[in-house]
């Protein structure tokens, strides 16, 4: 049998502080029609397509700064995952990272969203492109204010895989995120802890590579701390699958089985219809 493609992908984690303190991250929720994590709580994004790469005279990078800043070797592609990125938080969270003379796009204005909400729902309905809008707005895509998070690959077992690159950034204050209604039916503003507590309640569902990494972040007490966890690019994470009695166990790196560390536990398990994380860092 052969092993599925791997196709390319980009997701953006939408951070904002809290008034009173801490921190909140925007999630939406996946149709349970859909064919890949469905109905699962999930940062927005989605694959890279080919006209993401067309873009390059309208970003805040250029593509040699992007494969710097992706630990990339193609700037071309490195620069289309990042706008990949831009795209994707557009469609399904409506938030579209760019600027206009200098300053962020701030979409309070009721005739500024209403006019962005069309561009949106152009896009999502396949009746026009990013790069329209984009010219038709005079904006400069911010891709520089993406940080690279983290990169997972989807295990080699799955019929659907995808080589994601996490990227972070703060919320555009003049931006309101709401979930598309279509391949996206709910969304919220939670922190990391409240997301974690949810999913421990099976109120939400969440895939394993949001599982940790939200476990990760949960005990940062800012978006700028969350900012400044990546002093290096992250290194891919492909895990392994194996099946352990009832369990299906996605191993990580430094779990003793993958990497040889003696005693060393550091897996996703699927236990009693739920993941489970076991273990830290990734």
């Amino acid at each position: 049998m052969s092993t599925p493609p791997v196709r390319d992908a980009a997701t953006v984690l939408l951070l904002r502080d809290r008034a009173v303190g801490g921190y909140e991250v925007f999630l939406v929720r996946r149709t349970n029609k859909a064919s890949f994590m469905a109905s699962a709580m999930v940062f927005p994004g989605g694959r890279l397509d080919d006209a993401d790469g067309a873009l390059a005279e309208r970003c805040a990078l250029t593509p040699a700064e992007a494969a710097t800043r992706m630990g990339m070797d193609d700037g071309a592609r490195a620069l289309g995952l990042l706008v990949a990125g831009v795209r994707e938080t557009f469609e399904e969270a409506g938030v579209l990272l760019a600027c206009r003379g200098g300053a962020m796009l701030d979409l309070r204005a009721p005739d500024e969203a209403a006019r962005f909400q069309r561009h949106r729902d152009a896009l999502n309905a396949g009746e026009t492109t990013l790069a329209a809008i984009v010219a038709a707005e005079d904006l400069r895509l911010a891709v520089d204010r993406l940080g690279f998070f983290a990169h997972w690959i989807t295990p080699e077992v799955e019929p659907k895989r995808y080589d994601t690159r996490f990227l972070a950034t703060r919320a555009p204050e003049g931006q309101r995120p709401l979930h598309e209604g279509v391949e996206t039916t709910d969304s919220a503003w939670m922190s990391p802890a409240e997301a974690l507590a949810e999913y421990a309640a099976r109120r939400i569902e969440l895939a394993p590579p949001t599982l940790r990494i939200l476990s990760e972040i949960a005990q940062l007490p800012d978006v700028a701390a969350v900012l400044a966890l990546r002093a290096a690019i992250p290194a891919p994470v492909l895990p392994r699958a194996q099946v352990a009695g009832a369990e299906l166990q996605l191993l990580l790196p430094g779990d003793g089985e993958l990497d040889g560390a003696a005693g060393a536990r550091n897996r996703i398990v699927a236990r009693d219809g739920r993941w489970i994380s076991e273990g830290a860092g990734f």
